[in-house]
């Protein structure tokens, strides 16, 4: 990089971390952007095109709040490269080259190299060539907010919750940059946080996180933190990966030999964490979208938004589906969610829909809207819950009391209610 330092951001804070310290383990000098803000969007957006979609603002405005932070642009600009993912796919707003450098020109940032990255350039480090340190480290990042996703909810210490996670991925980062192994890191990571207090006895909503892959994956103001916001409110999370796009578009290129490579990376460092190493394979969602929303229909999230959702629904894993979008988004908000509202209100007891547009300034009304949606979701569960225990005949108050001696719940396998809790009590967990 001609001894300039890489800018690392937008693929959400832990993933971003441990691209850093992969980077930093092949020997390339590479820094962490922060999340990118709403006061960020709106430098960048004042200096672009105001019809542009979030993607072609969010990103660069974390570059200008670091530049401006940093005493002189000027400096800063010869002395950094920005290393950012490529456009998400095909869409009529989707100029976000030609945007960027116009926002860094604007701000006298011109000088600034701007490095494009196409995820399938990922493809060819499977054979462990060059990138599969990089490749190895998102990975782990999707495994790490996994298992946050999953533990978060019945914390019974929030805020010791997440300083704990906080540790523990320093932890992990410090592996991928001395290049130790990352099963070990991870289990170890695993190990600690299982360790803290928890709340089995919490009867929780189950909510599944759809929509565009760079809203869903940067987390923080370019999605309203979602996945953390539900889980603080009172939600179990099930949130898209990284690994589950890659595998799309290396599905989508007819390159089955890097869907098995990917599904298999992920299966080992997921066990190593204690979590369920199953993926759907593209193949399979695409067929169960394909009605609706056919593969070959590129841009986004594309067929994984639909069956994700339908899947859900199937197999009774969500009460609520949660789609969400940049502002200007056509992949998402005029197709996918156009499909989905009437597709999942036809379905038989399936899981309510609610979409939400980024837009970087109604917070207030997103925090409403999830809200009113979560709380009829929590009855829906509070209703599988009392529904179990009267079949088991059981008192519910007796049965949550029994749940609360035991683990986080884990469960695997065909399930009767989207309730975790619920599923538990109808599995016998509580009969003693």
């Amino acid at each position: 990089m001609n001894g300039r330092t890489l800018l690392v951001g937008g693929l959400g804070a832990v993933r971003d971390r441990l691209a850093v310290a992969a980077l930093r383990a092949a020997g390339v000098r590479a820094e962490q952007l922060a999340a990118p803000t709403d006061s960020g969007l709106g430098a960048a957006r004042s200096l672009g095109n105001h019809g542009q979609c979030n993607p072609a603002h969010y990103p660069v405005g974390a570059v200008l709040e670091r530049a401006r932070g940093s005493g002189c642009i000027a400096a800063f600009a010869r002395a950094h490269t920005w290393l950012v993912p490529a456009s998400c796919g095909p869409c009529r707003l989707a100029a976000f080259p030609l945007e960027w450098q116009r926002v860094l020109e604007g701000t006298g940032l011109a000088e600034l190299q701007v490095e494009r990255v196409d995820p399938l350039a990922f493809l060819p480090a499977l054979d462990r060539g060059p990138g599969f340190g990089l490749l190895l480290a998102l990975v782990a990042g999707d495994v790490l907010e996994s298992l946050g996703h999953a533990l978060r909810p019945y914390a019974a210490d929030a805020g010791a919750f997440e300083t704990a996670l906080e540790r523990e991925t320093a932890a992990v980062a410090a592996a991928v940059e001395r290049d130790a192994p990352l099963d070990e890191a991870l289990g170890s990571a695993a190990r600690a946080l299982r360790g803290l207090p928890f709340r089995g006895d919490r009867i929780l909503p189950r909510v599944l996180l759809t929509g565009e892959p760079w809203t869903t994956l940067a987390g923080g103001d370019p999605s309203y933190d979602a996945a953390v916001r539900l889980a603080g409110l009172g939600a179990e999370i099930d949130a898209p990966r990284l690994i589950d796009w890659f595998r799309a578009l290396a599905w989508q290129s007819a390159a089955a030999r890097p869907v098995r490579s990917l599904g298999a990376l992920w299966r080992r460092l997921a066990r190593s964490a204690g979590l369920p190493g199953r993926l759907s394979h593209p193949a399979r969602l695409a067929a169960l979208a394909a009605d609706w929303y056919p593969a070959a229909v590129r841009g986004g999230s594309g067929f994984l938004e639909v069956a994700r959702a339908l899947e859900a629904a199937g197999s009774r894993t969500a009460h609520l589906v949660v789609s969400l979008k940049p502002f200007g988004c056509l992949p998402s908000s005029a197709l996918s969610d156009g499909v989905l509202s009437p597709l999942l209100a036809r379905q038989r007891a399936g899981p309510a829909f609610l979409a939400l547009e980024t837009t970087g300034d109604s917070h207030a009304s997103v925090d409403s809207r999830l809200e009113m949606a979560l709380h009829a979701a929590a009855l829906r569960a509070l209703g599988e819950a009392e529904s179990a225990c009267a079949a088991r005949g059981l008192d519910l108050a007796t049965a949550r009391a029994r749940l609360g001696r035991q683990r986080v719940p884990e469960l695997t396998g065909p399930r009767a209610f989207a309730s975790s809790a619920a599923e538990r009590i109808a599995r016998g967990e509580a009969d003693r």
